[in-house]
C-alpha cells in the first residue's frame, strides 16, 4: 500500500509541475517564428514589466524588486527600436514589439547606472 500512494503522489506532483510550467510560460514565449534574439528580448520585457509592477512592501522586497528591475531592464529601450528595424518585414515580430512601451528606463542614464550599481543582488537570484 505504501508504494502506491508513493507512486500517486508523485504522479500527482509531476502532474502539478507541468500544468504549473504550462500555465506560466506566455503564449508568445512557444511560438516558434519568433528569431531568438526577438523571444529573448520579449521574455527579459516580461521579467523588467513584471518586476515594475509589484511592490516594495518592506525594504528588503523594495531592494529586492530594485535589483531585478536593474537586472531586467537595462538597455531593454535602446534594443527595442534595433530589433524593430531588424525585422521591420516581419509582422508578428512587429505587431508583438509594437504592444511594447518605447520608453521604460530613466532618460538620466549616469543617475540609473549609479543606483543599479547600488543594488545588491538578492540570495535567491539564481544569476
Amino acid at each position: 500500500m505504501k508504494v502506491g500512494s508513493t507512486l500517486r503522489l508523485k504522479m500527482r506532483f509531476v502532474i502539478a509541475s507541468l500544468l504549473a510550467v504550462v500555465l506560466y510560460i506566455p503564449a508568445w514565449a512557444v511560438q516558434s517564428d519568433f528569431p531568438e534574439d526577438v523571444t529573448t528580448f520579449l521574455l527579459d520585457r516580461e521579467s523588467c514589466d513584471h518586476w515594475r509592477g509589484e511592490d516594495g512592501y518592506d525594504a528588503e522586497r523594495k531592494a529586492d524588486i530594485d535589483w531585478s528591475i536593474c537586472a531586467s531592464c537595462t538597455g531593454t529601450d535602446e534594443k527595442l527600436p534595433l530589433l524593430k528595424k531588424k525585422y521591420r518585414d516581419n509582422k508578428s515580430v512587429i505587431a508583438k514589439l509594437n504592444e511594447l512601451e518605447p520608453q521604460i528606463e530613466p532618460k538620466d542614464k549616469a543617475k540609473a547606472k549609479l543606483f543599479c550599481s547600488k543594488t545588491r543582488k538578492p540570495s535567491w537570484s539564481e544569476d
